[in-house]
């Protein structure tokens, strides 16, 4: 009930005929009064609508319709795993490591009696 009040009101409003002149000599607040309009579910009348543009629209960028996906570079296995070239590789993890000294042969240590039970000093 106070919603319909209230669009009756606001009908009234816009056809009293000062305000009416008043939109005419300051269109500007067609702008307070369109969005009134448009939470009542009113038309707007001619003296608040919105004047057209006079700029053309800008295009839009459309985007492509399908970038490449990051895994497309890479060959995948139908269980799954993925197959790199040894440049992918290089790419991801990066320089290989330097290499490693080879190792020494463990430490063995002999179980000479003689050396290791000397007599006297």
């Amino acid at each position: 009930v106070a919603g319909a009040n209230a669009r009756l009101e606001l009908q009234h409003f816009m056809e009293d005929p000062i305000v009416q002149a008043l939109l005419a000599t300051h269109p500007s607040l067609g702008r307070i009064l369109r969005p009134l309009h448009t939470m009542l579910g009113l038309r707007y009348p001619p003296s608040i609508k919105r004047p057209k543009s006079t700029k053309p629209r800008p295009k839009r960028l459309r985007k492509p319709k399908r970038q490449p996906s990051f895994m497309d570079q890479y060959k995948i296995n139908p269980d799954g795993s993925i197959d790199f070239t040894p440049e992918q590789l290089h790419e991801i993890l990066g320089p290989p490591p330097p290499p490693v000294p080879p190792w020494h042969q463990p430490f063995i240590p002999s179980f000479n009696v003689k050396k290791m039970w000397r007599k006297g000093p």
